[in-house]
């Protein structure tokens, strides 16, 4: 995954669309790393799903899911910055809407203090390449 990460990077990505079943702690922390790294706004979503909504084959532990309306899959949608900082939410346990702006000059103030595709990116020690087209 670094790889392809960097290949967004060298692309100059500026907003990371980054669609999680859930948006628990650990993928906040991915989502809130990938914004700083990459610089770039990082729009974090994540799914609501209750019981209820599992397919009837599939056995329902009920330790983790008692009741119908228990939700499993319980949202952390966010909009975070190019410095990793929360924009708007996280938002769990409930539907919404989050709405942010985006300020693009806030991307080239960041990429001033960290570039891993520009001047931090070392060209004297390292080649990147990425292929077009798939190799046949």
């Amino acid at each position: 995954m670094p790889l392809a990460r960097q290949a967004l990077h060298v692309a100059s990505e500026d907003v990371h669309v980054a669609v999680w079943p859930t948006v628990q702690e650990r993928h906040q922390i991915a989502s809130r790393h990938y914004a700083f790294e990459g610089r770039c706004f990082v729009l974090a979503a994540g799914s609501l799903m209750k019981a209820s909504m599992l397919p009837p084959e599939l056995e329902r532990d009920v330790d983790r899911a008692p009741s119908d309306a228990t939700l499993v899959l319980s949202g952390g949608s966010a909009i975070l910055g190019p410095d990793g900082t929360y924009m708007a939410g996280p938002c769990f346990d409930e539907p919404a809407i989050l709405t942010a702006t985006l300020d693009s000059a806030q991307l080239d103030a960041e990429r001033m203090t960290l570039d891993v595709a520009g001047h931090y990116s070392r060209p004297d020690t390292f080649d990147f390449a990425v292929r077009a087209a798939p190799k046949r």
